[in-house]
């Protein structure tokens, strides 16, 4: 049936109380009616209302309201689609798959994979062959309700079993091979060979709690040199894209404060941390953390701890992972734990309550890099504060920033950075937009290069060859002969597109659309931060519209999409759908975020206005005067507190005393403004006023050499 169909059926077989309740929901029945306490609040008396009839919950402690799949989106932090394709697995419902060829064997696939791991558990609980699988798990002190939340199995040893339990279960030998679990014969033979046997089996399930494939730990040393063996990549198991326990700690990062979740190492790691209570702890699956892994971890989390091994290793791992989630805009801190401890070893053997306070003493990736590498020169006898090696660890500190898309998260990086190498942090925001400029220069060179029209039988590198001379390539591209036309013109005489806004003014609007329906935040914003700051239309305009609606209460953005064109489109559906997530996280408040993002536009304008005036010999008294009262600004913008800096906004945006007094900005005191010589040149900018010109716009087996049937689980016997 189709996905509608299917929604009506789902509807119909699956009770949205009990399905409430399954959630650890308490409901109450009062006659008629159903009631429980909010989970998506907290609150004493019930207001959480559920209609069974129709099918539909509403709370009127917090307005939540929605039907089964609306419920199971918002408990665990799910896409539609997956929650309708988990109510249609939990009620036996089959949705069809239009135009997809693979979708019957990948249907197959998850068949097999659930029945697999449901006979690896019973040969781990039933045989006694897997007695030193049980007794491994014992001594690791794992209980058996978290091994049985987990699904932990073993893989059995004697010739035949896997291919006896796949013709019981209607599998071909074909099937498992393209599953992974089997080998397929060597040339020349007809065997198939178990890749598991003799294992300790981990199920790896997907976000939808699906088991798409599993990790086999070795428990005779002598039989395999390799400790772990993973699934290979299948059609429903792709390495970089699985994150080990997110299936039962999605639900849980969405609920925690700050949305936080934990990353480890290890799936022994992830699952001792579950059992102890924290229970947004994830790992990544067979391979090292990937930018797949962090776009999927941010569909839940809004700020990520690190919790690595403590060794060289581990702290390699921390700053690689660091990195990745930093790309995404999530915020990173790294907690360390003792040397000679891993997650599971500090859990066993100090608790869970020596484990939230190494939690509670996490630090940001900044501060951990620097201090790791500190200690490092100084175990090799040199000074860590000596310049070579304040600027190896600059150097660390901007490779990681330079690729991170959230203004305000560089911006606290680089203060705390700035602190603890004792520079001032203009230096550091020089030095990288020197190395942003630099990666631009060489993306755009290998975009230019490589699309340049060469022979095909010449090399397809974008390097030049050896045999180039220095600072030349050989790449064949004819002289340029034919008239470029006028500035801002393309090869047809059509107006060239105008400019993008800058990443600064983005961060910005970003920040006020995140803020939309919060009066008091944009109240401020707009206070001391003038429209004529912003340089682009685009983003004027927005910040315009959200100033005005914050007022009036009209919808103005919907004129404002209106009237940027399609070549707009990337801005603003980038505006439009909020996606600055980083504010929720512990470090940053709305408050802090305003004010951060106020001062950097402000700095902006002051160094713009700088560099407009002339800088030679000739140079009259009264414009190197202005220069040093812009380069005083700056410095008080860049280095002083927000009292300060409040003095100078309030005298740069013409705002009185009297004024002052009417509106105070957040969580600040009254302050007498500080008076700048009126040298200083005001910060409007009178062009930024002009109309935007974008307006408007079978296979032999082996004989079989089986144990005892009484060693083999039921099904088997």
């Amino acid at each position: 049936m189709t996905s509608e169909q299917a929604k009506e059926e789902i509807k119909a077989r699956i009770d949205l109380a009990d399905l409430i309740s399954e959630y650890g929901v308490p409901i109450k029945k009062r006659g008629t009616s159903i009631k429980a306490c909010c989970p998506f609040h907290k609150e004493k008396t019930p207001s959480f209302n559920i209609n069974t009839q129709k099918q539909f919950y509403h709370c009127f402690g917090c307005g939540e309201s929605g039907d089964i799949f609306t419920f199971v989106q918002k408990m665990e932090g799910i896409p539609f689609l997956d929650a309708l394709r988990k109510l249609a697995e939990r009620a036996g419902v089959e949705i069809t798959e239009r135009n997809d060829p693979n979708a019957v064997k990948r249907r197959r696939l998850y068949e097999l994979h659930a029945e697999l791991a449901a006979f690896y558990r019973r040969c781990l609980l039933q045989t006694r062959e897997a007695e030193p699988a049980r007794a491994y798990l014992a001594s690791r002190k794992l209980p058996d309700d978290i091994c049985e939340q987990f699904g932990i199995g073993y893989a059995p040893t004697q010739t035949g079993a896997l291919q006896k339990w796949a013709k019981i279960h209607k599998f071909s030998l074909e099937e498992l091979a393209a599953a992974g679990i089997m080998l397929p014969p060597a040339e020349g033979k007809k065997r198939f060979y178990d890749r598991f046997k003799g294992r300790l089996m981990f199920p790896i399930r997907d976000s939808q709690g699906r088991v798409v494939a599993f990790s086999g730990r070795i428990l005779d040393k002598a039989s395999s040199p390799a400790k772990y063996v993973n699934s290979p990549a299948t059609e429903i198991f792709i390495k970089g894209q699985i994150l080990f326990g997110l299936d039962k700690a999605a639900r849980h990062i969405v609920n925690a404060n700050g949305r936080q979740a934990i990353v480890c190492e290890g799936q022994i790691d992830v699952i001792r941390c579950h059992a102890s209570g924290f229970q947004t702890a994830i790992a990544s699956e067979g391979t090292a953390f990937t930018q797949e892994h962090a776009k999927l971890l941010k569909k839940y989390a809004d700020s990520v701890v690190l919790l690595f091994d403590g060794d060289a290793a581990g702290q390699k791992a921390a700053h690689k992972c660091g990195q990745i989630l930093l790309q995404e805009g999530l915020p990173v801190r790294v907690a360390s734990l003792p040397d000679g401890h891993d997650p599971d070893s500090f859990l066993r053997d100090l608790g869970a309550q020596a484990f939230q306070e190494v939690l509670n003493k996490s630090v940001s990736l900044v501060r951990f890099l620097i201090e790791t590498k500190r200690y490092t020169e100084v175990a090799s006898g040199r000074d860590p504060n000596g310049i070579d090696v304040v600027r190896s660890i600059e150097k660390t500190i901007l490779d990681i920033l330079c690729s991170c898309p959230v203004a305000i998260l560089v911006s606290t990086q680089l203060q705390e950075a700035a602190d603890l190498l004792h520079v001032p942090i203009s230096v550091l925001e020089a030095d990288l937009e020197t190395v942003r400029e630099t990666i631009q220069k060489e993306e755009e060179s290998r975009a230019r290069f490589g699309a340049s029209k060469k022979p095909e039988t010449e090399s397809t590198e974008d390097e030049p060859s050896p045999s180039a001379p220095s600072g030349e390539s050989d790449l064949d591209e004819p002289p340029i002969t034919e008239d470029l036309g006028e500035p801002g013109e393309d090869d047809d005489g059509i107006p060239a597109p105008p400019p993008p806004p800058s990443k600064l003014e983005m961060d910005v609007c970003e920040f006020l659309a995140e803020c939309e329906h919060d009066p008091d935040v944009l109240s401020f914003v707009e206070r001391y931060l003038p429209l004529d700051l912003f340089t682009h239309p685009l983003t004027r305009d927005f910040a315009q519209a959200l100033f005005t609606a914050n007022k009036t209460g009209e919808d103005l953005l919907s004129a404002f999409c209106e009237r940027y064109g399609k070549e707009w489109k990337e801005y603003v559906s980038k505006l439009i759908a909020n996606e600055q997530r980083m504010l929720s996280a512990r470090e940053f408040s709305k408050e802090d975020a305003a004010k951060e993002l106020i001062r950097k536009m402000w700095i902006h304008r002051y160094q713009q206005q700088q560099r407009e005036l002339p800088l030679d010999a000739d140079t009259p008294n009264d414009i190197l005067e202005k220069r040093l009262r812009l380069s005083c600004i700056i410095k008080d913008l860049q280095t002083k507190p927000w009292e300060v800096i409040e003095k100078i906004l309030r005298v740069a945006t013409g705002k009185d005393e009297s004024e002052a007094n009417d509106t105070q900005p957040l969580n600040s005191t009254h302050t007498t403004p500080a008076v700048y010589p009126s040298t200083v040149p005001p910060p409007h900018d009178a062009e930024a006023h002009e109309t935007s010109a974008f307006d408007n716009q079978p296979v032999e087996e082996a004989p079989s050499e089986f144990l005892p049937d009484d060693d083999l689980p039921p099904d088997l016997q």
